[in-house]
């Protein structure tokens, strides 16, 4: 039920009250429904790659090869578009994709061979993970080297699953081959992913995103970006076209690292 005015001069605007009535709607002359509306700017605006981020926390991109992939879920709201405005102080590239659910995901593979010493680093997305002997500090992101590999692939997976390990990670599942010890990391409300290897060695702790085939692509790789570090950023603009999910994959094409920041907001 709501309060009709008729008169093409009232000029009070439409509403809804507390009681989520309508009020003062209006006729014209003519009887008709007289409607009036202004464009609206999207205000549900996330950082899901970048310095400041916590769901997507990245450093730099590596010089001519880096990249990253950032994601943003769209399934909980009527959302059919997503902005991605990208700042980067190197020239880009980028390739935009969907997925049904949170694509992002990754493997942490500890070799039996060459066991992980005692200090030893690794970095995912921004956070510093470190091997002790003992005594591990799990506010300080530590976990035990134990016996052997497999016991510091297992600690360090309970760890990754704590409030002390990776924001936004659903599941981290360790494996026991004949001579590795895979950790497969899923994400739930992460929004990107970044590893460094810190002071482990490659052949200690090695590190596979496997985010890209989860993804299904939506048009080819886009033609060189400008650097766009001295504006709010670049607005690369993707229709959702009924998937739950959308991503964007920015490539570094520049011979030095990149800072790169990537912002979706969603309408």
């Amino acid at each position: 039920m709501g309060v009709v005015s008729k008169g093409e001069y009232n000029t009070t605007a439409p509403s809804i009250n507390a009681a989520g009535r309508y009020t003062n709607l209006q006729l014209d002359k003519n009887g008709n429904l007289f409607t009036r509306s202004r464009p609206q700017y999207p205000t549900d605006s996330t950082v899901v790659a970048g310095a400041a981020s916590t769901l997507g926390k990245i450093g730099t991109l590596a010089a001519t090869t880096g990249y990253i992939v950032a994601v943003v879920d769209c399934s909980s709201q009527p959302i059919t578009t997503v902005d991605w405005l990208v700042t980067c102080d190197n020239q880009w590239t980028y390739q935009l994709a969907f997925a049904r659910s949170n694509p992002l995901a990754c493997t942490l593979t500890y070799t039996d061979a060459t066991a992980v010493d005692n200090t030893d680093t690794f970095v995912l997305n921004g956070l510093t993970f470190t091997a002790v002997t003992s005594g591990a500090v799990a506010a300080s992101h530590e976990y035990n080297m134990g016996a052997d590999n497999a016991a510091a692939a297992a600690n360090c997976a309970a760890l990754l699953l704590t409030v002390n390990g990776l924001p936004g990670i659903a599941g981290c599942v360790v494996t026991s081959p004949t001579t590795t010890d895979v950790l497969t990391i899923s994400c739930g409300t992460a929004t990107c992913l970044q590893f460094s290897q810190g002071t482990s060695a490659s052949n200690e702790v090695a590190y596979v995103d496997t985010t890209l085939a989860n993804l299904y692509l939506d048009g080819a790789v886009s033609g060189t970006q400008a650097i766009t570090s001295t504006y709010k950023g670049a607005r690369v603009t993707q229709t959702l076209n009924g998937y739950e999910w959308a991503a964007i994959k920015v490539n570094n094409i520049d011979g030095d690292a990149a800072t790169v920041t990537v912002t979706a907001i969603k309408r």
